[in-house]
């Protein structure tokens, strides 16, 4: 599967250099091998001790690992503020349209993600559809971004940037909603409507939003400020999960009652069982992985709908005049 893009990339790294033109500032610094070292282990730490909350029984092992991994990430913010040329340039964070659009592209990517995760699995493991046929019915969810990334400018030309991206954040809590009810009949229709419209609603995010953070910076600083819009995204997509799959995980099991640890395992559990207990469990399971879903779309819903207030409040004064970082304009001046 991941093959299929190598003829891209090849191309890309072929003509990328001729085609796309590249600024470098006179001022470039080197890379910080420190930062990248501190940046991983803080993540991997605390990714890894979330996802093990769930799976150890006595939960020492991930609570250590997110308390070093926590003061890991300390060290790296503190690090970053004292570097000249830092890893992240963290004074970034001085401007409010910047932190607005950067905070969203990283809860767009948890409440994106985190649903993915649990829909592709209820597509298969609940509704009974082949992997071939579930990555089909989820196509949707890949072509709503799509097609929200396409209109995207369209739709900034009649309003401004700010509001196009909180109207679509909207749409997207409306879809996270869907999820909510989906149950017995009707489920099927629901979850391709709601990952539609939910993927539909970021298109404006992804297609601004980057715009937004580069446009909000001294031309110098735009690359910095692409990169970390696009770290940005892929980090929340990572945190997502990890916080929703442990949290769809912990409902799981509390309407199990401890007698399956996953799904998956019921799944197989069931088969080794007599018809009727394994219907059974079967049943139980699906339910129980079903009311993990309905509480996954609520917070994805939340998360949508706080991230439309966000962008709305910190949007820059003006609709064509970045907003420029304060130490940059003392420089400038």
């Amino acid at each position: 599967m991941f093959l299929v893009a190598v003829p891209a990339m090849a191309l890309l790294l072929l003509t990328g250099p001729v085609l796309l033109p590249e600024f470098r500032s006179d001022q470039a610094g080197r890379l910080d091998p420190a930062s990248v070292g501190l940046s991983l282990a803080a993540v991997l730490l605390m990714v890894y001790g979330l996802k093990q909350l769930t799976v150890e029984s006595v939960p020492v092992v991930p609570a250590v690992a997110l308390v070093v991994g926590a003061a890991i990430g300390s060290l790296f913010v503190r690090r970053q503020l004292r570097l000249e040329t830092p890893l992240l340039d963290l004074r970034l964070f001085r401007n409010r349209p910047f932190t607005a659009v950067l905070v969203a592209l990283v809860f767009a990517g948890i409440a994106m993600a985190g649903t993915g995760l649990l829909v592709t699995q209820y597509l298969q493991s609940v509704l009974g559809f082949s992997p071939v046929a579930s990555a089909v019915l989820f196509a949707p969810m890949g072509l709503g971004v799509a097609v929200g990334t396409i209109t995207a400018p369209a739709l900034a030309r009649r309003v401004k940037q700010t509001t196009a991206i909180a109207g679509g954040l909207v749409a997207s809590a409306l879809g996270s909603l869907l999820l909510v009810g989906v149950d017995g009949a009707s489920a099927l229709p629901l979850v391709m409507i709601g990952i539609a419209v939910l993927a539909l609603g970021t298109g404006p995010l992804f297609a601004l939003g980057t715009g937004l953070v580069v446009g909000s910076v001294p031309p110098e600083r735009a690359g910095s400020a692409a990169s970390m819009s696009e770290t940005g995204n892929y980090f929340g997509g990572s945190l997502g999960f990890a916080l929703l799959g442990v949290v769809a995980a912990v409902v799981y099991r509390s309407r199990m009652d401890g007698t399956s640890d996953s799904l998956a395992g019921a799944i197989a559990a069931g088969r080794s069982l007599p018809a009727g207990q394994g219907a059974e469990l079967l049943h139980a399971a699906r339910e129980a992985f079903t009311a993990g879903l309905h509480l996954t779309g609520v917070i994805a819903a939340v998360i949508f709908a706080g991230l439309a207030v966000l962008v709305l409040i910190m949007r820059p004064a003006t609709r064509t005049t970045p907003a420029a970082l304060p130490e940059y304009e003392a420089t400038r001046s």
